[in-house]
């Protein structure tokens, strides 16, 4: 024991009337029972030891996607200021499920599961349970497997989330600590707002949905001067709210990063004409599309159909395994991929056909073999370098790695080595 404790010892034995042998204080020893003293020189002796700090707590954690943004837009020249920042930490590629849509872009994100496992195959599909079309897959009745908030709020972790796809109810009874229900259409700024706040009131764990440029780049074309002025408009907006947020709040790890990219479309390619003759429903995403056969029996006709007309085809069986469709009924019958810069219409009408005309300056829901369909991808917080191209899915567990959240289930995805603490 350190001599000051020894003197401390000492002087609280004569407080209290206990001394070693011989000592003035000794004959008093023996008028306390022996139980008594023991527990009262055990209590001197422990209030002595140094205390143990509590494990430090991980830092926060804000993860945004911003709706469409792809690794190619993502520039110095077209974001000057967030380029800068990303120099502070690690800049890579987002490689997405297929098809490359918004709902199970999100979905992936959020459970960090393949669409075969989380269940949101597509922006659409058909449930098999009930035959009836889904035509918004954006519920958390949607998800079949638990998304990130959940477990995080099952850990113990202070959790908010803003408008992420699937972000609209309880999940076994689960809701995070806040949550504003998933709803496109809101400002930006509203977003950041909400975000900060949730912060500054002590979340561990923020998730954040950008408008990013899917609108611009269906309407008016990824390259077009609209979306140009609207990476222009995010760079200006969110490089500073993140300095600031950086500042307030040291050590907290930010993930940027997309659901999809966005190709230039240059050719229509009508799915009802193709397969005229042969019942069936259609889900088109823009690069890729889901066949629902009434009749099984017609799957080698429609497969010729589609293949002659130079799309790759497949039952649902035998989608390549790299793609993690197969294994979900919800998925079409058959599942039709066309070549970069075609996309498959589904219209059966000429209103339906002045619809998707509207919004298919460009498209997505093309497989990650399509270099532009990757999304932008920047980890701040968690060192810095190039990080290479990193599967969506392997965020989700990245992010429960660094706030020690458990899963119910383990998820498809792995934590990304390179950003892990001490790599």
């Amino acid at each position: 024991m350190a001599l000051g404790n020894q003197r401390l010892l000492a002087g609280l034995q004569a407080e209290q009337g206990v001394g070693p042998a011989g000592s003035a204080h000794g004959s008093r020893v023996a008028c306390y029972p022996r139980r008594m003293r023991r527990s009262a020189l055990l209590a001197l002796l422990l209030a002595l030891l140094p205390l143990r700090g509590r494990p430090a707590e991980p830092p926060p954690v804000l993860m945004i996607s911003a709706d469409g943004l792809a690794a190619d837009q993502f520039t110095a020249r077209a974001m000057p200021k967030l380029w800068a920042l990303s120099k502070e930490g690690r800049r890579g590629a987002g490689l997405p499920p297929f098809p490359a849509t918004t709902y199970n872009g999100h979905a992936t994100l959020a459970t960090g599961c393949w669409p075969e496992h989380h269940g949101v195959v597509a922006n659409s599909y058909r449930d098999p349970a009930t035959g009836k079309m889904i035509p918004i897959a954006h519920h958390i009745e949607d998800l079949q497997r638990e998304p990130l908030w959940v477990a995080a709020t099952r850990s113990g972790v202070r959790t908010a989330v803003y408008h992420w796809v699937g972000a609209t109810g309880p999940w076994e009874g689960v809701v995070p600590w806040r949550m504003a229900s998933f709803a496109p259409g809101h400002p930006d700024a509203e977003a950041l707002a909400f975000s900060e706040a949730a912060l500054g009131d002590g979340a561990r764990l923020v998730m954040t949905y950008l408008s990013g440029t899917d609108g611009e780049g269906h309407v008016q074309g990824p390259q077009s001067a609209g979306t140009r002025a609207k990476l222009a408009r995010l760079d200006d907006e969110l490089a500073p709210w993140l300095r600031r947020l950086l500042a307030a709040h040291p050590g907290l790890r930010v993930i940027l990063t997309a659901d999809h990219g966005m190709a230039p479309m240059r050719r229509r390619v009508h799915m009802p004409s193709l397969l005229d003759g042969i019942p069936c429903d259609l889900v088109a995403h823009g690069g890729s599309a889901y066949v629902y056969l009434r009749h099984p029996g017609d799957a080698a006709k429609a497969l010729g159909r589609l293949r002659k007309a130079g799309l790759k085809a497949w039952t649902r069986d035998r989608v390549p395994a790299r793609h993690h469709l197969s294994g979900n009924p919800r998925v079409g019958d058959l599942v039709a991929l066309a070549p970069e810069g075609q996309w498959l219409s589904k219209a059966r009408s000429s209103r339906e056909e002045a619809a998707e005309w509207h919004g298919r300056q460009g498209a997505h829901a093309y497989s990650a073999d399509t270099r532009a369909m990757h999304a932008w991808l920047v980890v701040l917080g968690a060192g810095r370098g190039p990080l290479g191209a990193v599967p969506l899915w392997d965020l989700a567990p990245t992010v429960a790695a660094w706030l020690d959240i458990r899963w119910a289930q383990a998820p498809d995805g792995r934590p990304v080595d390179a950003l892990l603490p001490g790599r």
